[in-house]
């Protein structure tokens, strides 16, 4: 075929006309807004992720001022003072002894009440044993529970007054404790003049509140959001993560095949915790070039 003939000619405008364009329409076209939906699902995922941080992160600044309420009454500190010290206790009365533990008693359920209903209570531990439970359902401590040999209380004593997070765990230190887990904020309570411990405490939240936060949310793709503490142990989790999923959380790497599936993965850092609110994002196979 000579390439100035009219046939060939044809053929070019076919070929030009025809071909290319459809070649482009089925090949590129749907690619190119694949990607586009892809990158879109990911802006409104990290904006989802951001909002969902920044709630989570209010749950645990609320933990954290609870934890910090002795500091704040001057008869909390007080009894906590007056039970940590043995030559103290000797010369009160029982009249004073009563006031004492009333004080840290009504004080404490006074604080509960005016906080979030998501919080569940407070637990407070004096170096004598004693043992002040106020939770919102009213609920007593266990006896002779050994706080001492608990991780929380570890953490908040090498801590030494600073606070710590603690992950998803049974109050089962209390007799009528909550059927679902929750997540704490715990801390030692020093003697602001002496820098001495005075006590242990321990704020609870329901996890409940994560599952609620999250399943009123609709994403319009499937996706996996799931909260883990500062040792990657999964605080909550809308589904069950894989070994892939969890093992990618103190990764830097944006996407993740996992099997069959592959995932957008967007993690965020929950305020001064070190814990991660990861974020899964499912890309269909067909979108992937």
């Amino acid at each position: 075929m000579r390439p100035g003939s009219f046939r060939f000619k044809l053929m070019m405008l076919y070929f030009w006309t025809i071909v290319i364009p459809t070649v482009i329409i089925v090949f590129f076209l749907p690619n190119y807004f694949q990607r586009l939906m892809i990158q879109h699902n990911t802006q409104y995922a990290e904006s989802v992720a951001a909002s969902f941080t920044k709630n989570i992160e209010t749950y645990l600044n609320e933990l954290e001022r609870l934890t910090l309420t002795p500091y704040l009454d001057s008869d909390i500190m007080r009894a906590l003072k007056y039970k940590a010290s043995l030559e103290d206790k000797a010369v009160l009365s029982p009249i004073e002894k009563l006031r004492m533990d009333d004080a840290l008693n009504e004080k404490f359920h006074n604080f509960i009440r005016m906080s979030r209903k998501d919080i569940s209570g407070t637990t407070l531990v004096t170096p004598d044993g004693s043992i002040y439970a106020k939770s919102t359902d009213l609920t007593s401590p266990v006896d002779g529970y050994p706080f001492s040999s608990t991780e929380w209380y570890h953490k908040a004593m090498e801590a030494n007054g600073s606070a710590v997070f603690i992950g998803s765990h049974k109050q089962d230190y209390l007799k009528q404790p909550l059927p679902t887990d929750v997540f704490s904020v715990a801390r030692m309570i020093r003697d602001p003049d002496t820098a001495s411990h005075l006590a242990f405490i321990i704020a609870d939240a329901d996890t409940q509140v994560l599952k609620n936060m999250i399943q009123d949310f609709r994403f319009h793709v499937s996706s996996t959001i799931a909260v883990l503490d500062d040792e990657h142990q999964v605080v909550y989790s809308s589904a069950e993560l894989t070994d892939s999923m969890l093992g990618s959380v103190g990764e830097s790497f944006a996407q993740l095949t996992d099997d069959k599936d592959t995932y957008t993965v967007i993690r965020r850092d929950i305020g001064s915790s070190q814990w991660k609110l990861v974020f899964f994002c499912r890309i269909q196979r067909s979108s992937i070039s």
